[in-house]
């Protein structure tokens, strides 16, 4: 009758580990896949969100946060998130009007300004365009 109660009572502990290590797990995985949904979502919003505001300002703007044309004497755009700039005269760079084209930071270098971003395509686009005009 002893041995029946240590199996028993060794059983029930294992049950109990196994139900409490189970749902620690059923947990563990049910936050995961909330925060990969949520980062999923929030990436989605944040391009959207690029898209609205850098299509709601106008070139011109854009432009002119720079200093205007004339104070840019090169650009370049090294991948997708970096604008390499060389201008005339730094002291014309508006950021605080930059940030409004989702510019996150500002790396300035002696005879350069790197503005990074998620995707400053378009903004090279209206370089671009400035450029030709």
């Amino acid at each position: 009758m002893i041995d029946q109660i240590n199996i028993l009572t060794l059983d029930t502990t294992t049950i109990i580990l196994a139900v409490v290590f189970g749902v620690a797990g059923l947990l563990m995985i049910g936050i995961g896949a909330y925060y990969f949904i949520n980062q999923s979502l929030k990436g989605k919003k944040a391009k959207e969100k690029e898209e609205k505001i850098i299509f709601e300002h106008s070139d011109d703007k854009f432009i002119e946060a720079l200093g205007g044309s004339e104070n840019i004497i090169s650009y370049e755009l090294k991948g997708k998130s970096r604008l390499v700039l060389t201008l005339k005269d730094y002291s014309k760079l508006n950021k605080e009007e930059l940030k409004k084209f989702y510019i996150d930071r500002f790396l300035e270098m002696s005879e350069k300004v790197i503005l990074v971003g998620n995707n400053l395509s378009p903004l090279n686009d209206i370089l671009n365009k400035t450029k030709t005009n």
